[in-house]
């Protein structure tokens, strides 16, 4: 999943993860427009997280290090 991350095992569970909370959510908040919530989803993971939400775990921002 490109939310989470395609390079690992874990990031593909993450993702899947954000995902199906990110559908379950929108559907029931913003039924009419809930794929446009996904689709800026994704937009905004492809711009500012390429390697998806691992990346941010293996570059050490969740813990406590400084990225290189």
């Amino acid at each position: 999943m490109a939310v989470g991350g395609r390079a690992t095992l874990y990031g593909a569970i993450i993702g899947a993860l954000l995902i199906n909370f990110a559908k379950s959510y929108l559907t029931a908040a913003f039924p009419d427009a809930w794929l446009f919530g996904l689709g800026a989803l994704f937009v905004l993971v492809t711009i500012f997280l390429p390697d998806g939400v691992a990346g941010l775990f293996k570059r050490g921002r969740f813990a406590g290090k400084e990225a290189r």
